[in-house]
C-alpha cells in the first residue's frame, strides 16, 4: 500500500552567507538541506540571492520583482517534477516537487522580508504573499501561470486546492493509494516545512520497503509538526510492521514503540479535526 500524501520548512552564520537582507534565511536553509544530510549548498545560493538583490535594487515595484524571482529561480532551480524529490535535489539536478519547490520560493521571500503565508492542504501546498494592494498566490508547480494575481482567481485556485484528489493521472495501477480522512487547510511555519520534508522522506522509505528509514524520518516530523498526515503514516506502519514477516521480534517491538509515541503526540491536532 502506498500513502498518497505530499508528494508532493541550524546555524544562524553561514559561511559565504549573504547578509545584507534577513540574516534568518541561513537558518532556514541549513534545516531544508539537513534532511537530507545535504548542508554543503549554502554558497552557490547565496550568491543567486545576492543576485537577485542586485536586481531589486533596479526594479521600481515588489510585484514586479516578485514576476522576476518567480521565473529566475523556475529557470535556475526547478527543471524538473519529480514526485519523491528532496529538497537538496533542487541544487544537484533541479528536480522539485510541490513541497520543496514552495519550500524554496518561501525561502526567498524570508530573506526579502516579503509577508507570506505557506499554505498546506490535503494533497497540495502552495503560498500566499501578501501586499498593500493585496495578495498574490505562488504556485510552485505552475510555470507558465504560477503566479496570480487575479483575486477570483487565486480564490478559485484555492477552493480547487482544497477539494483535489491525487492526480489520476499520476496513479499507479499496481498501487493501492491511501486517502487523508481530514480537511487540511493549515498555514506552516519554516519549522513545520522542516517537518514536512522529513514525512516525504518517510513516505519515499515506506515506498521502497525500509521501514526502518520510515521509522526515522516519521520521528523527525513528528518533532517538528504535529500534524495529522504523520498520525495517519504512524498508523499505517503499525499495521505494516505487524503484519512484517521479515523483522526481527526486537525490531518489531523497537518500531512499534516508536510509533506508538508518534501517534501520542500526533493525537491532539487528530482530535481537533473531529466534528
Amino acid at each position: 500500500m502506498r500513502l498518497a500524501g505530499l508528494i508532493l520548512v541550524l546555524i544562524f552564520a553561514v559561511e559565504g552567507w549573504s547578509q545584507t537582507t534577513n540574516p534568518s534565511t541561513g537558518h532556514y536553509l541549513s534545516a531544508f538541506l539537513a534532511t537530507t544530510g545535504a548542508e554543503g549548498r549554502t554558497t552557490s545560493f547565496s550568491r543567486y540571492l545576492e543576485q537577485l538583490e542586485g536586481r531589486k535594487a533596479r526594479l521600481t515595484g515588489e510585484r514586479e520583482f516578485l514576476q522576476y524571482v518567480f521565473n529566475a529561480t523556475h529557470k535556475r532551480y526547478l527543471k524538473r517534477f519529480a514526485s519523491e524529490a528532496t529538497f537538496a535535489s533542487l541544487f544537484d539536478h533541479g528536480t522539485y516537487n510541490c513541497l520543496t519547490g514552495t519550500t524554496l520560493y518561501s525561502l526567498i521571500l524570508y530573506h526579502f522580508n516579503i509577508p507570506h503565508q505557506v499554505i498546506e492542504t490535503n494533497y497540495h501546498i502552495f503560498i500566499l504573499a501578501s501586499f498593500a494592494d493585496g495578495d498574490v498566490l505562488i504556485e510552485a508547480t505552475d510555470r507558465a501561470n504560477g503566479l496570480v494575481e487575479n483575486e477570483n482567481e487565486i480564490a478559485s485556485r484555492i477552493e480547487n486546492y482544497r477539494t483535489m484528489l491525487p492526480v489520476q493521472s499520476e496513479l499507479r495501477a499496481d498501487l493501492t493509494y491511501y486517502h487523508f480522512g481530514f480537511d487540511l487547510y493549515n498555514p506552516v511555519t519554516p519549522e513545520e516545512l522542516t517537518g514536512l520534508l522529513y514525512y516525504n522522506l518517510a513516505i519515499r522509505a515506506y515506498n521502497r520497503h525500509n521501514l526502518q528509514h520510515a521509522v526515522t524520518y516519521l520521528g523527525e516530523a513528528i518533532s517538528r509538526y504535529s500534524s495529522p498526515r504523520i498520525e495517519a503514516l504512524a498508523n499505517l506502519l503499525l499495521i505494516t510492521v505487524h503484519e512484517n514477516n521479515t523483522l526481527s521480534t526486537g525490531d518489531k517491538s523497537a518500531f512499534k514503540k516508536k510509533l506508538q509515541t508518534i501517534r501520542y503526540r500526533a493525537l491532539p491536532v487528530v482530535a481537533s479535526l473531529q466534528p
